[in-house]
């Protein structure tokens, strides 16, 4: 008890450096009504959703607050990112982010605040995740929802693990919710380049680099969440360690993630 308390002063306390006391009002009262919905402000970006007794604070915590997906370092890395960025838009060109298990938004947002000009496709399965999803990025116009899973080829999902919003698992099944590729988000993104794509899918990324890799050769960064430590003996990992070998890429550890980025 008293570690569970002395975890709440911290995030509380995390919460009020990262986001001031509005944040910490709104997501503990929100916290004690699940099931309930409230709009919490984050700097920079302004309201965003989150439920009540799920994991949602926590998500915006991991994004806002520890900056998982803040490419500043290494030393160089972020300079390299925006060249590319921009060097894409001096062409008269749109730049294409793909956010694959995008939760409700955190990360869309963040890289919309990273990259305001580019075409964010966010690929979500979760029907309740995707609700919360829509109020926070489906009035925003460089952003497009795609309801479905992703994976290696066009099929079928079925959901487990739908009790905790970061931890919905996709498998394949005869029926179900649909599977897009990483080239269906590409097409539908209404963007002509590909600069990033972030996947984090709770091991489906077994399926997503099982075949039909070409892809992998045109982003200029890949963001990916491995799974192995939470599906021991699965070798979750190994089909995408053998896919982005083939590429001319540097690898960073950044924080639960691994960051590939063109040499």
């Amino acid at each position: 008890m008293f570690a569970s308390f002395t975890r709440r002063v911290a995030h509380i306390a995390g919460d009020l450096a990262a986001f001031g006391p509005g944040f910490v009002v709104k997501s503990n009262l929100a916290r004690l009504r699940p099931g309930t919905t409230a709009a919490v402000h984050v700097p920079g970006i302004g309201p965003v959703h989150v439920r009540g007794g799920n994991s949602d604070v926590a998500v915006l915590r991991q994004v806002f607050g520890k900056h998982e997906y803040d490419l500043v370092n290494p030393a160089g890395m972020r300079a390299r990112i925006q060249a590319r960025y921009e060097e894409i838009l001096a062409a008269g060109r749109k730049p294409i982010i793909v956010d694959a298990g995008a939760n409700i938004g955190a990360s869309a947002l963040y890289f919309e605040q990273q990259f305001p000009a580019a075409r964010i496709v966010s690929v979500e399965p979760d029907p309740a995740n995707l609700e919360v999803l829509r109020k926070n990025v489906g009035h925003r116009p460089n952003h497009v929802i795609m309801p479905a899973a992703i994976g290696s080829s066009p099929g079928f999902v079925s959901l487990s693990g739908t009790d905790v919003g970061w931890a919905v698992q996709t498998e394949r099944a005869d029926q179900g919710l649909p599977i897009v590729t990483i080239e269906d988000a590409f097409a539908a993104s209404g963007g002509d380049d590909p600069l990033l794509v972030k996947i984090d899918i709770e091991g489906f990324e077994s399926d997503l680099f099982e075949a039909n890799c070409d892809w992998v050769a045109k982003p200029y960064a890949i963001v990916i969440e491995p799974h192995d430590w939470m599906l021991p003996g699965k070798m979750t990992s190994a089909n995408f360690q053998k896919a982005l070998s083939t590429q001319a890429m540097e690898l960073y550890i950044k924080g639960e993630n691994l960051l590939y980025v063109r040499a």
